[in-house]
């Protein structure tokens, strides 16, 4: 259930920067790294355009003199990397990754080509979700799924319609 349109959000028209180290350190490294991994491969088969690996750069405010671009221009590592364009008050400048492990890609094309890959294997509804059907389970006291409620966007006349479910996954975002 979307209630525009799939990747609608200002972060799905943006950026969409990945690095494959953001989680080290936490309990989602492994699924950081794994993902990261696997857009590359995704964005290839499923013939996406704006996937590019690329150096990211971290610039903070600050000053001018012999401090931020100047002083990260005369450096090995990351003077190739800062733009021209980069000058005035800026703080320190430090790599986020050189672009082995750093990537972009535009979110709404990522979502919009898996879900034509996907085909007839997943249905987009456009809508508002109203709510959560449960039944009874089979413990005293349990609950289960068993549907989700949302109101059609074209539905003018406040019909609520039903999509039979076991299990739901409730996300928020191009990334998700």
């Amino acid at each position: 259930i979307e209630a525009k349109e799939p990747a609608s959000a200002a972060s799905g028209k943006g950026g969409g920067f990945m690095a494959r180290s953001w989680g080290d350190g936490g309990n989602t490294q492994q699924l950081h790294h794994l993902a990261f991994d696997m857009y590359e491969g995704l964005a290839k088969e499923v013939g996406c355009t704006t996937y590019r690996k690329l150096p990211v750069l971290s610039v903070r405010p600050g000053f001018s003199g012999e401090g931020g671009a100047k002083k990260a221009r005369k450096s090995a590592k990351l003077g190739p990397l800062i733009p021209s364009w980069l000058d005035g008050s800026v703080g320190p400048i430090s790599a986020l990754g050189l672009g082995d492990d750093t990537a972009q890609i535009t979110p709404k094309e990522f979502v919009q080509r898996m879900l034509e890959k996907a085909g007839d294997k997943i249905e987009v509804r456009l809508g508002t979700c109203e709510g959560v059907d449960t039944e009874q389970g089979s413990e005293r006291g349990s609950r289960k799924i068993s549907g989700v409620r949302y109101q059609p966007r074209d539905a003018n006349d406040g019909t609520i319609e039903t999509i039979p479910a076991d299990d739901i996954i409730v996300s928020a975002g191009p990334w998700s």
